[in-house]
């Protein structure tokens, strides 16, 4: 009998990457085969792309931004042939993070798209109880954004109530604008995105967002709550002069190795508090939740999708790329 094999992009090692022909995987015990519809492409998958993700272990496949639909589950039969999304991290709930219940700090956590192969291919596997339907009237490109809206929802929780604050994000990137949403729906008093780019400011004001070009011009009212969503490493310090004396400072973007200068004094004689956001895990019913009941609008984040062989199309200089590429395989 002839091996079945599917397309997928592995990445061999920096700037070494192409669509090859793999081995269809086969689920372990508890575990779903899921035919890919759409997957997208973050930033972090763009560094792993370009060679500049400093902590890739190679070869892996991409893909953490994703829906598809139910091949094979053997411990979830009503799934089979389904539309879903699913959670992408397992953690080991072995360790003395797991163990404390911070699970998106886990020693050992097993992540698709970089400890195991993740959705940028036709077909992978992932633990059958990840996985929750993808709700009617949801698109398929819409559902890969429910891992982003997951780390903005952990972001939020990290944050300070946020009713009746001002608040301000840096980046209207794809997590920007979902953080922004997300304060807007928990009763922040104002709440405005600052982004030198004039079509990222007008995804926002379609989103009716308050919106600046530089963060000078929060300086007459500072907000109370600033997210940092950029992963600029060099964001950081002015981020900090930006934001209210005694309010608190969200760092939700990931800026891999990249260094900055920062005077500790900073944050002392302003008396900030600063607080990092790792993933989103476990936030996936409360993902599908905001969604549906409106609270957060996801098609304005995405450009019109691409086949999956044109992957390489977001390797190329754009002067306004979409928020997030969309890639479909066919299925």
């Amino acid at each position: 009998m002839t091996e079945e094999l599917i397309r997928a992009l592995v990445v061999r090692g920096p700037k070494e990457h192409a669509l090859e022909r793999i081995p269809r995987p086969v689920p372990a015990d508890g575990e779903a085969l899921v035919a890919v519809t759409h997957v997208a492409i973050c930033g972090t998958d763009l560094r792993l792309l370009r060679g500049t993700l400093h902590d890739a272990d190679y070869p892996v496949i991409p893909g953490h931004e994703w829906a598809g639909r139910v091949l094979e589950a053997a411990g979830r039969p009503e799934l089979v042939g389904r539309a879903v999304v699913g959670e992408g991290i397992t953690p080991c709930r072995r360790c003395a993070r797991c163990r404390e219940g911070r699970y998106n700090l886990c020693q050992d956590l097993d992540e698709v798209g970089f400890t195991r192969a993740g959705a940028f291919a036709d077909a992978f596997t992932v633990p059958a109880g990840n996985l929750r339907p993808l709700p009617p009237g949801l698109s398929g490109a819409e559902g890969c954004l429910l891992e982003p809206l997951c780390v903005a929802l952990h972001a939020v929780e990290r944050a300070p109530d946020l009713a009746g604050r001002r608040v301000g994000v840096i980046g209207a990137g794809t997590i920007g604008l979902l953080v922004a949403q997300l304060a807007a729906a928990a009763g922040a008093a104002a709440v405005t995105l600052a982004d030198p780019s004039p079509h990222r400011r007008g995804v926002a004001a379609e989103l009716g967002l308050g919106h600046r070009a530089r963060l000078d011009d929060w300086a007459d009212d500072q907000p109370e709550v600033v997210f940092d969503a950029t992963g600029v490493a060099d964001v950081f310090p002015q981020g900090l002069e930006a934001t209210r004396p005694g309010g608190t400072y969200v760092l939700v973007g990931y800026s891999g190795e990249e260094t900055t200068s920062t005077a500790p004094s900073t944050v002392m004689l302003r008396e900030l508090t600063v607080r990092g956001v790792l993933s989103g895990y476990d936030q996936i019913d409360r993902a599908l939740e905001v969604v549906q009941n409106g609270s957060v609008l996801l098609g304005p984040l995405l450009g019109a999708p691409i086949p999956i062989t044109e992957y390489r199309t977001v390797l190329e200089e754009q002067p306004e790329p979409p928020l997030r590429y969309v890639f479909t395989t066919g299925a």
